[in-house]
C-alpha cells in the first residue's frame, strides 16, 4: 500500500483543520488530514522554525470506551513521523480496538505537543476475507505506514500554592516586597 495522493483528496482543500481516522480492515487504517495555513504559520512563528523541524507527528492512542468518553489518554500509544502528502494507510492495529489520534509537533525537549486530535474509532472484532476488495492488486502496490510503540512516563503536576490562570501570586496577608505603587499590586 502507499501514500494516496493529496489530490484524490482536494474537497478538504479549503484551508481547515481536519484529522480522521477510517476503518480498512481489523488492523488496518486510512488517515487523512490537513493543518490550516494559518495554524501552521502560528505555531513555526511561535516556535521560530519551519515546519519540518518542528518534527510533526501522529500519534495513536488505544483506549477503552471508558477511557474515549472521559478524554483520558491511554497506556498504549505509539506515533510515526507525519507522512508527506495528507492521507495513509496504517497497519499494526489490534482488532477489536478503540482508537484515536493527534497530529502534534515536538518540542526541543522532545515532548509531544497535539495541535489536532481525530475521531475515535472501532476496529472489527475478526477478521474476514470480506475486509479485502476486490482489486487487492491495487491495494498491494500501496505503501502502509506501522507507528512504532513509544514509552510515555507521566509525571506529576508541580504543585503551586499561589497560582491562578494568569500568573503566580502572593496571599493578601503577605507583606509586598516591592512597596513602590505601581505594578500588579495596587
Amino acid at each position: 500500500m502507499s501514500l494516496i495522493p493529496t489530490q484524490a483528496f482536494s474537497a478538504h482543500s479549503n484551508d481547515r483543520d481536519t484529522l480522521h481516522l477510517l476503518v480498512q480492515s481489523s488492523a488496518n487504517l486510512f488517515a487523512y488530514w490537513q493543518l490550516s495555513s494559518r495554524k501552521k504559520r502560528m505555531v513555526q512563528d511561535h516556535f521560530g522554525a519551519d515546519w519540518l523541524l518542528l518534527q510533526p507527528t501522529l500519534r495513536f492512542y488505544e483506549t477503552t470506551v471508558e477511557q474515549a468518553v472521559s478524554t483520558h489518554l491511554s497506556d498504549t500509544i505509539s506515533e510515526l513521523p507525519l507522512p508527506q502528502g495528507e492521507c495513509c494507510f496504517l497497519n499494526g492495529f489490534l482488532p477489536g480496538r478503540l482508537y484515536f489520534a493527534e497530529l502534534g509537533i515536538k518540542n526541543e525537549q522532545g515532548q509531544f505537543l497535539p495541535l489536532l486530535r481525530s475521531n475515535t474509532i472501532q476496529t472489527p472484532h475478526i477478521h474476514t476475507k470480506q475486509e479485502f476488495p476486490s482489486n487487492a492488486a491495487t491495494l498491494e502496490n500501496q505503501v502502509t505506514y506501522r507507528p512504532a510503540a513509544v514509552s510515555i512516563q507521566l509525571k506529576a503536576p508541580i504543585a503551586h500554592e499561589y497560582f491562578s490562570a494568569y500568573s503566580v501570586y502572593l496571599p493578601k496577608c503577605t507583606p509586598p516586597a516591592d512597596s513602590e505603587f505601581g505594578g500588579d499590586l495596587d
